[in-house]
């Protein structure tokens, strides 16, 4: 993922509501969401080249999203994808505190990451480029390939706009998943691509949407909650350029 965008109660008819971008190259082998062919109780994305996933949700509210950080990659590979970062928290039942724990005494096993878990009652968030780990208070938080709530550009301005969508009575999806698709740079940047894609992610004054025919936004994907613990999540999925191919929606139900 390269935008994660999360309001945590923040919504009298969703407790959570989570709307992502996820940024990579084309070529990169990947299915869609839908069940997991062997966990077939887990809803997301998948990515065929290492078999983990950046985005998914399960039963009795838990769901998972981790993005890279954006820093020269390491001489020597730490063995571990950070895709099994979402998987190992869904197929398992630790809540969102202890999970976290584990994983901060094993963060060496893995390249920079962003990782946001989560069920009914809590949101933990974790990177291993900082000590320890945060359980969030309600708000509104944003992260792209940085920390939680680095001053990027999008990520400053999607929660500014996630907050006013959220003051509606009913939550306006085609007004996220409008704000997803934003493909214009900051206004400081107009001219410039703002996007350095060296290291196989986006800059701090990159926009919303990539457009790329190398490298761009494969897909945007909205997650929600109802009070009954029900969860839903819609995935957009795109071509080269930009190129909208196809939306899926999947619902998990409640008690």
């Amino acid at each position: 993922m390269c935008l994660i965008l999360l309001a945590w109660r923040q919504h009298e008819e969703h407790p959570l509501v989570l709307a992502a971008n996820r940024d990579e190259f084309h070529h990169r082998p990947t299915a869609v969401a839908g069940p997991w062919p062997d966990r077939t109780e887990i809803v997301g994305g998948r990515d065929l080249l290492q078999g983990g996933s950046w985005l998914a949700m399960a039963p009795q509210g838990r769901f998972a999203v981790v993005t890279n950080f954006r820093e020269t990659p390491p001489n020597s590979c730490p063995p571990r994808s950070r895709g099994r970062l979402v998987r190992d928290y869904l197929i398992g039942d630790l809540c969102p505190a202890d999970y976290l724990t584990r994983v901060a005494s094993q963060g060496e096993l893995y390249r920079g990451f962003s990782l946001l878990v989560g069920d009914h009652s809590a949101v933990g968030y974790l990177s291993n480029r900082v000590e320890g780990y945060r359980l969030l208070s309600p708000g509104v938080y944003g992260i792209s390939n940085a920390l939680l709530n680095c001053p990027w550009y999008k990520v400053d301005e999607g929660r500014r706009r996630l907050r006013g969508l959220l003051t509606r009575a009913a939550l306006d999806r085609q007004a996220i998943f409008r704000m997803l698709a934003d493909p214009d740079p900051p206004p400081r940047t107009a001219g410039r691509s703002g996007n350095d894609h060296g290291n196989g992610t986006a800059g701090p004054e990159s926009p919303f949407f990539i457009r790329g025919e190398v490298y761009g936004t494969r897909c945007s994907t909205l997650l929600w909650s109802d009070p009954s613990g029900g969860m839903t999540l819609v995935e957009r999925s795109f071509a080269p350029n930009g190129l909208l191919v196809g939306e899926v929606c999947h619902q998990l139900e409640g008690s």
